[in-house]
């Protein structure tokens, strides 16, 4: 019979770690130690086995989304990022679909109220959300006749984005139905409203008690319905 002298090392349950305990168990005392060197050794292995794997492996992605945005975020405005005229926010109305409105996003906070005071674009058209979407569902409940009356903040996969005075950590992105990419802020949907004929705009404040201006922690913005027009 083999005596427990002549066996082998006892190895780590993780034979790519590469350790092992080879410790001859020839007295109690010795095999107290042996004992407590291969648990210290297994716990450390289990502990290794089960880290997070680092920031550096991660796989980055916008925050509530369901696609990857390969885009970028430039900080400041359009203008101050040399945005071509007639392109993104600045592309005439009615074209907001079009290949050139979807190079480019921008996204102000209120230079008034940067918390409370409504988003804008970069043609300082006010930035909406519904309470019909749920948060970071990455989905919209506006679809067809009611995204043409408001229409949805929408992107080229690849375009960017000029966070003025927003925290990208907080913009987001999913696929519509359509097969757009529309943008969220703190995980809502954000829409323009068809009603808004100048800058500054915000007629479609409270429209049916479920549109509200946006800010940038979501939550409806501290403003009245302005020039009370198309509702």
């Amino acid at each position: 019979m083999t005596s427990q002298s002549e066996q082998g090392p006892t190895l780590c349950p993780y034979p790519d770690r590469g350790r092992k305990v080879n410790v001859p168990l020839r007295t109690p005392t010795l095999l107290a130690l042996a004992m407590t060197a291969v648990f210290g050794t297994m716990t450390s292995c289990t502990e290794e086995a089960s880290s997070p794997p680092s920031a550096s492996t991660a796989a980055v992605v916008l925050p509530n989304s369901d696609i990857d945005f390969d885009g970028t975020f430039l900080a400041g405005t359009a203008s101050e990022n040399g945005a071509q005229p007639g392109t993104g926010d600045f592309a005439p109305a009615g074209q907001a679909n079009a290949e050139a409105a979807r190079r480019w996003v921008q996204i102000s906070a209120d230079p008034n109220d940067p918390q409370r005071g409504p988003l804008r674009d970069g043609a300082g058209r006010t930035l909406y959300y519904t309470t019909q979407d749920v948060v970071s569902a990455g989905s919209s409940t506006c679809v067809d006749v009611c995204a043409r009356r408001w229409p949805p903040v929408v992107i080229d996969p690849q375009g960017r984005v000029f966070a003025d005075g927003v925290a990208t950590d907080t913009i987001g992105a999913f696929r519509r139905p359509d097969g757009l990419t529309q943008l969220t802020v703190s995980g809502r949907p954000v829409y323009r409203f068809a009603g808004d004929s100048a800058p500054g705009q915000t007629r479609g404040h409270a429209v049916d008690s479920v549109w509200f201006a946006a800010t940038p922690s979501g939550g409806p913005a501290q403003a009245a319905a302005t020039d009370r027009g198309e509702r």
